[in-house]
């Protein structure tokens, strides 16, 4: 479990949520700060700041400000999660913390999930998902989780979501086999992880040549949504066999995909959503339905890179 640290609340509020996985699932945490440009001795004070919410267990003297603030976030993962192993790491980003990211999450046996942070702004303008992030969760070769921190932008508090806990919030496309596969199955394996609900969200709309049929027709519609139903169904089924204990429950709503995904996502602790990898860096690497998701849902976003 790596996690980025860049001294933001957001990138605090990520070394918090990916300590609380990396107890989940059993392994070791490792925070990597990502060191932009040379820093002059006479600005080591002020590298990064500490979390504004509390003050560090500990503030070690006579080192630079990024070691101190790796130092005190993993002493506080090590504080709130006691056994928990966790390393800490400054890399050379070289002026771009993106690829030094990226360079860590190539590494064979690295990482199984990248957490970073995402900048909350409001319920209506979204959220900053900034120069660092948005590349990175478009092409890590794993999956990456952008958390947000607990406060808008404008220093106002995020609105508290009540939602019942425990329940996952899974995008699929029917369209894309592959995606069903690697999606599902992480999907599955993440509810079985932490025993809960897996909600599994499908949104389509009629082809522009059903336009007219649909108006002779009006159960055109429910008829193709009930196929959906059934094909959903069907590619869930082995899903279900193969994690029995997991509760899912499959939707299918008419709408833009993005849309209802956000509009979903007040009653998730976690949105998965994919992104296809493409052998060459030609077009967009991430889809509007995961950009739409990434800044504007109202929980930690997953994007899981499939064929």
């Amino acid at each position: 479990m790596t996690v980025g640290l860049n001294g933001s609340p957001e990138s605090f509020a990520a070394v918090n949520w990916a300590a609380k996985e990396a107890v989940l699932r059993e392994v070791p945490l490792r925070i990597i700060h990502v060191q932009d440009r040379p820093v002059p001795p006479e600005d080591v004070e002020h590298v990064a700041p500490w979390p504004p919410a509390s003050a560090p267990p500990s503030e070690p003297k006579g080192s630079p400000g990024f070691e101190r603030m790796l130092e005190a976030a993993s002493a506080e993962a090590e504080h709130a999660h006691p056994g928990l192993a966790v390393s800490a790491k400054n890399v050379s980003g070289m002026g771009l913390a993106s690829k030094a990211l990226l360079a860590e999450a190539g590494t064979p046996g690295s990482m199984d999930l990248l957490v970073l942070g995402s900048q909350g702004l409001d319920r209506i303008a979204g959220f900053v998902v900034g120069t660092t992030s948005l590349p990175v969760a478009a092409a890590a070769p794993c999956p990456v989780v952008l958390v947000r921190g607990g406060k808008t932008a404008r220093g106002e508090q995020e609105p508290h979501i009540k939602h019942p806990p425990g329940q996952l919030l899974l995008g699929v496309d029917l369209r894309r086999s592959e995606a069903d596969e690697s999606l599902l199955g992480f999907g599955f394996s993440e509810a079985a992880r932490r025993h809960c609900r897996l909600r599994i969200l499908h949104a389509w709309a009629l082809p522009p040549t059903y336009a007219h049929a649909q108006t002779t027709d009006p159960g055109l519609g429910n008829e193709l949504a009930d196929r959906i139903v059934q094909a959903l169904e069907q590619a869930v089924k082995p899903w279900r066999q193969r994690f029995p204990e997991v509760t899912a429950q499959v939707g299918v709503v008419m709408g833009a995909p993005g849309a209802e995904l956000v509009y979903a996502s007040s009653d998730a602790d976690l949105v998965i959503v994919g992104r296809r990898e493409r052998p060459f860096a030609v077009g967009p690497l991430l889809g509007h339905v995961a950009h739409a998701v990434i800044h504007h849902a109202a929980s930690p976003v997953a994007i899981v890179p499939h064929p």
